[in-house]
Parts: C-alpha cells; structure tokens; sequence
C-alpha cells in the first residue's frame, strides 16, 4: 500500500550545480496504455511520490527530456525562447531552460537562452515550481515577467534585450500544460495576453514551435499550433480525434517515459487528486442526491451503502425498499426513508414512484442498485426497467450485489453510464461466453464510447475480491490489493457500493469513481482494523473514509 510522504522544498541551486545525470535519460515504458484525462497526469505523480519519487525528480527528468528534445531540433545550438507560465509545466520550462545554459557553458554547441514567464512568480500550491524558477535564476537565464517588467508606463516594450531584439529560432512552451483543466477552453488573463502578443510578431512564423506535454489553448481558435508536441507517458484525451489521429494543433507527437514507480497506475492518494472540492457556497443537494434501491430478503445492506455515501461527501442519500424490510430497519437520522408499494420484494408495482424520485425537482444524480434485493423473477423485471429509466434520464448507476443478476447475458444495458462490482461468482454468472476484454469491446462499439473523450470514463467493472480488478474502456486496467483481514466480514461490500454511488452523484465519472472508491475503503479499512482490532465490522469503516479524506484533499 501506500504511504503519505511530505515534500520539503531545498535551498536554491548555486549558479554552475547541474543536477542532470544524462542530456537524454531514457526511462523504461510502463503500461500506460490509455489516454489519461488531463487531472490524471496529478494524480498518477502524486501517486508516484507516495511511492517514493517525488514530484522534484519527476519535473527533473521531465526537463531533461524536454532540453533533449530541443537539443535534437537545435543540433547546432541557436536561439531559444520558453513561455513558461504559474504552475509546474513552467518548472519543467525553467528546468529545462537551465539545462541548455548549462549545456552552452560546458559543450561547444551555443543556446541563446530566454524566458518569458507569465507571471511575476510561481503559484504558491507549487512549490517544486517556485524551486525550478530560483534554479533558472541561479543558472544564469534571463527572465523578463509579463506584464511588469515587459510593458513600461507608456505602454511600451521595455525589455530591449528579450523583447525587441531577440528573435528565437525556436519557441517551447511550457504555459500550461494539463493545468490548463480542459479541452477547448479559451484562454483568459495574462496567458491569453502572451499569446495575442506572440502571434503578432514578424519572428513568430519562421520559428519552431514545441509544447511540453499539451499546446496552449488546444482546441481554441488561440491555440498555439505546435510543429512537435512532448507529452509524457501516454497522449491526453483529446490530443487525437475519433478516427485516433493526431491533431494538427499537436504536431509530430512525442511520448516518453518519466520515473514512475511500477505501482503508480494503481489507485492510491493521489486519485483525490480528482475528488470534487468542497465548495464554500455551497447550499443543501449541490453534493449530490442519491438514491438507494435495496432490501427484501435482507435489510442491513442497502443501510451500509447509504452510510458509506455519506461519509464520502454525498449530500441527500435517500434509500428505498420494500416495507417489510424498512420495517425491521433501525433507520440512521442521516438517511432518508422513500417510502415504496413492495411489501415483501421489490416489483414493478414500485415503478411509477420511483420514476417520480429520479425525475422530480432537482432528480437524483445518481443510483445504486441491488444490495439485498434478493434474485426472484419479479425483482430481475424490475432492476431492468429501473436501469433502462436511468439510460432515459442519463443517472449514472452502481450496479451491486443481487442486481448483477438482472443484467443481461453478457452484455452491458446500451446506454448505461456507470459501474458493475460483482464479485467472481457474479461475474461468471453474468459474463458466460464472453470474458472482460470481450464485454469492454461490446460496449465501445455499441455506444461509440470514444477513446479520446471523457466518455472513455462511462464505463468501470470493479470485481472485487482479495485483489480488486478495475476495468475500464480503452485499455484501462489496474488492480488494487491490502487493508485489513477483518474486511472480509459481510457488509463490506455494501460500503463499497456506496463510495462509489456518493462519489457517481457529486460529478465523478465512473473510471475515477471506481478508483477513488476502492483505494478508500481498503485504507479506511486498514486504519479502522488497526484501532478495532478483529471486532472491526463493516459499519465501523465509513467514519474512517471520512477523516482519510480530510487527511488527502
């Protein structure tokens, strides 16, 4: 499992130190096979710093890569501007901008290196950033900051020496990168300023154009068209169309390999990286409603998931079965009863209701389906009417426990975004012709579920066990293993259900829901057996989730 590491930023760099131990570092490829959505790239280095290498290192060897990749399109040396914006995609550029006055100053082949950075300083959540600036500093390069130290009080260009004068061969830009958060957003402030700016330029045409990891503004009539794009790992949603060509925007496309641990694509802490922020300002449902359809034959489980909705942030988490089950039930204050007809089982009597909790007021944002429903013919008939109102009304589901039997044969209900977590005796039951890989192709091509959109996160099959496998479209493919021997107890599922319905319901996808879900409950569960001991039961474990979350986000 993993462990939290704390980071603490070191004294500057003297002016002549090189921490690079090769120009061109090459690192084995690891099994990146999909495109990560741009959060991802946060995520996966911040499971590699838990792992053990940091965020500093990665950004070293990012640089390195980076200066190489400058140094094949330069062979001769020549000169260099970076755009180098706020956050850690600009410390790759004040890295990788060192290197090559470093390079000048012990090799023949010359850089006429300059930065032009978008702000005055660094974010202060970036502290490996601010590192890389004072590295930069102390190296010697020269740094002009829009908008101060570029534009004197007349409104003109004060900086004789980078601004009028210099005239690069070759641009890098470094502004943004996956911080920019998404896929055609257009670009605003002092980045959108730089740009205009640039574009206007006589120079600007005849040079060559390299992105670190994503052009600015893709997707943008702003986009600064690059002739060479180097990403690192695997290519970010979006770089390629739907026919997986690159985009023009991108250029000749570069993937290379940064340190990761072997253990990094798996989820750990870093996945929060990807919980949805609380929000000061936020009012009562903006959370999320979900709603629970459990209960029958037995009662507990669908009160198990609602509390681990709840302990992950979900808001309203309502939970509907039939009275007799609801009857036996000692009710938490916290959940919310919604009465249904179904006296003994769930049936199609419950249909009409349940339809107007799905689709009145504010709807719900999300549904878990099957803890306890018990298989009678009655109940299957239900569940899939129930999925198919959820295809109508586009409510990502959680498909659990006794509903994996409704599922048809080998196949995923068209139209459904969400998550299946059977354990392996469910799974054989569903999947009888067909194995995963084979299940995962059906609903690509039924959906057209394309591979560089976020709607390659639809889609998450969870078959839980003493190692969970996490399968999602498009090649994604992890496996997560520990916590505590006392989480075999029953119940334990339910609560996994729960995580990932409450997370489905405050905005995530299924792909890092199922992630996020998975990695709590077998941490939370890890810390509740180290204080409960072999008593720890699966309704000690939500609260644990709860103060794991306030520890990682």
């Amino acid at each position: 499992m993993y462990s939290i590491q704390e980071f603490t930023v070191g004294e500057p760099p003297k002016k002549g130190l090189s921490y690079s131990k090769s120009d061109e570092l090459e690192y084995a490829p690891h099994n990146m096979t999909w495109a990560l959505d741009w959060s991802e790239v946060a995520v996966l280095d911040s499971n590699s710093e838990a792992l053990g290498v940091s965020q500093w290192e990665l950004m070293q060897a990012a640089s390195e890569q980076l200066a190489g990749q400058v140094k094949k399109m330069l062979p001769d040396g020549g000169a260099v501007l970076f755009l180098c914006g706020p956050g850690n995609n600009g410390g790759d550029g004040f890295l990788a901008a060192a290197n090559l006055i470093e390079t000048s100053t012990s090799e023949s082949v010359k850089y006429d290196v300059c930065i032009l950075a978008s702000h005055e300083s660094q974010k202060e959540s970036s502290e490996i950033s601010i590192r890389a600036r004072e590295w930069a500093i102390a190296s010697g390069v020269h740094i002009t900051s829009w908008y101060s130290d570029f534009v004197d009080s007349s409104g003109s260009a004060s900086n004789s020496r980078t601004i009028s004068t210099f005239h690069p061969e070759l641009i890098v830009d470094t502004l943004l990168g996956s911080g920019a958060g998404e896929y055609g957003v257009e670009l605003r402030g002092n980045i959108g300023e730089i740009v205009d700016w640039l574009v206007e330029q006589h120079w600007y045409p005849r040079a060559i154009k390299l992105a670190c990891d994503i052009p600015t503004g893709i997707g943008t009539k702003s986009c600064l068209i690059a002739d060479t794009t180097i990403t690192f790992h695997a290519p970010k949603l979006q770089m390629k169309n739907n026919q997986n060509k690159v985009r023009e925007d991108v250029g000749e496309l570069i993937i290379v390999s940064l340190p990761w641990p072997d253990e990094t694509l798996n989820p750990g802490p870093g996945d929060l990286k990807r919980y949805v922020p609380l929000n000061p300002h936020a009012v009562k449902g903006d959370r999320g409603r979900l709603l629970i359809i459990g209960g029958g034959p037995y009662h507990g489980a669908p009160i198990l998931s609602a509390l681990g909705a709840l302990r992950v942030g979900c808001d309203l988490v309502h939970v509907a079965m039939p009275s007799l089950a609801s009857q036996r039930v000692e009710w938490p204050v916290d959940v919310i009863c919604e009465e249904i007809p179904d006296v003994g089982v769930l049936s199609l009597a419950s249909l009409e209701v349940l339809e107007k909790r799905m689709n009145s007021g504010r709807g719900i944002q999300a549904l878990l389906i099957g803890p306890g429903l018990g298989k009678v013919e009655s109940t299957k008939s239900a569940i899939e009417c129930i999925l198919g109102l959820c295809v109508k009304y586009k409510i990502p589901v959680v498909v659990d426990a006794d509903a994996i039997s409704a599922l048809p044969k080998d196949a995923w209900p068209l139209g459904l975004i969400g998550v299946a977590t059977p354990h392996p005796k469910e799974l054989d039951s569903w999947l009888i012709r067909k194995n995963t890989d084979q299940l995962i192709e059906s609903i690509v091509n039924e959906n057209g579920w394309f591979a560089n959109t976020k709607m390659s996160e639809n889609f998450c099959l969870v078959k839980t066990g003493y190692v969970d496998e996490i399968t999602g479209l498009h090649n994604r493919k992890v496996t997560l293993e520990g916590g505590n021997p006392r989480m075999s107890v029953g119940g334990t599922g339910d609560v996994l259900a729960g995580i990932i319905a409450g997370l489905l319901a405050s905005g995530l996808r299924p792909w890092p829901a199922a992630r996020i879900g998975c990695y709590l409950l077998r941490a939370a569960g890890e810390d509740a057996g180290a204080e409960l001991g072999p008593g720890m039961l699966a309704k000690d474990v939500p609260i644990y989730v709860s103060k794991l979350i306030s520890k990682l986000i």
